[in-house]
């Protein structure tokens, strides 16, 4: 993991000199007592990156250590999004509330989405099948919504289905199918994706 330092705090703005490799919108967290403060890289200037906190900064100082954690601002998206209210950061606000109370802690992040509700998935596709990014591979129903379960966007060139749920109750983090690509690697594929806010435009 790559780590730096702050060298500059103008109120929600860092600047982190780092050594190491990092990327345009990749998330880091700058360590504070025993909290982390998510913040996003928005300009990379050699190995200094200015980076844009999503709380309140006071009690940063120059000096103070910034984990980059190599993942992209992201959003979590599966089965029980809909049923959801959430803050800028994702956080679902009646549990947030339940933990914090009135007064919201910085630093506290909780997942999206629900790890332990089950939900009834039906294939869509068989064993053997090719399937490329954004086919479904089955779905589930959320009220009178019905979500479909698909390969995710990242995954390039064609894949086959090496083993699919017949179906039945799983969370969003249990293995639905099972993805071959072309070089023989296999994949799997759950209900819960993140995809990233912003994706780099390629020449």
């Amino acid at each position: 993991m790559t780590s730096g330092t702050i060298v500059g705090v103008n109120g929600n703005m860092l600047t982190v000199k780092f050594d190491g490799a990092v990327s345009q919108n990749e998330v880091g967290y700058a360590l504070l007592d025993d909290m982390r403060l998510m913040s996003e890289i928005v300009r990379i200037r050699g190995d200094l990156a200015d980076m844009q906190v999503f709380e309140d900064t006071s009690g940063l100082q120059i000096g103070d250590v910034l984990e980059f954690s190599g993942n992209m601002l992201s959003v979590e998206l599966a089965p029980g999004l809909l049923t959801q209210i959430y803050d800028g950061l994702q956080n679902p606000l009646p549990r947030l509330a339940e933990q914090c109370g009135f007064f919201l802690q910085r630093g506290t992040y909780l997942d999206p989405i629900p790890r332990d509700t089950k939900w009834t998935f039906t294939p869509k596709t068989k064993i053997g099948d090719s399937v490329t990014a954004g086919e479904a591979l089955g779905s589930t129903q959320e009220g009178i919504f019905e979500h479909y379960i698909m390969v995710p966007f990242s995954f390039a060139g064609k894949y086959t289905v090496a083993s699919i749920a017949d179906g039945g109750d799983f969370t969003v983090t249990e293995t639905i199918a099972t993805l071959k690509d072309e070089a023989g690697n296999t994949h799997d594929v759950a209900m819960l994706q993140r995809w990233p806010v912003k994706v780099p435009i390629e020449a």
